[in-house]
């Protein structure tokens, strides 16, 4: 649904109906598996790999362009890209495009091991503080205890 070289048509400028029905069909097969994602949300295993891949989002979010841009600008070093640069002709194209997602998957992860400390406000190898907080007056109170 997103522009390709040698297309006449962009879909995304301006959003043509096909694109706009991509969007409305997701978004109705979403509506449709509601219920068997909300059981699979309940078991602790399907839980708990949805919120290990939502600690890294906004990593991902915000490096998975660079990583297609890194891999595209290394690959053209060795010439002709199909399913990258190449015009969409037929299977031969949906296979060399899908058989680039494991290398940007790779790059992704690179930058996803080499960003996320950061983004997330820690330095590789520095440990965090524990700071208590309280007041003197609020003895056997419970302190606030957080993560500096």
């Amino acid at each position: 649904m997103v522009g390709v070289p040698g297309a006449a048509v962009s879909n995304l400028s301006p959003p043509t109906l096909a694109a706009v029905t991509f969007g409305l069909a997701q978004c109705g097969l979403a509506l449709l598996l509601r219920d068997r994602l909300r059981t699979a949300m309940r078991r602790p295993f399907g839980w708990a790999a949805v919120a290990l891949v939502n600690l890294s989002a906004m990593t991902i979010f915000l490096w998975h362009q660079t990583a297609l841009m890194a891999t595209t600008a290394t690959g053209r070093l060795a010439g002709r890209l199909p399913g990258l640069h190449t015009v969409p002709d037929g299977l031969g194209w949906v296979a060399a495009r899908l058989a680039w997602l494991p290398v940007f998957a790779a790059v992704l992860a690179v930058c996803w091991t080499a960003f996320r400390g950061y983004e997330q406000g820690r330095r590789r190898g520095a440990r965090t503080r524990v700071v208590r907080t309280g007041h003197p007056s609020e003895r056997g109170t419970a302190r606030e205890i957080r993560h500096v």
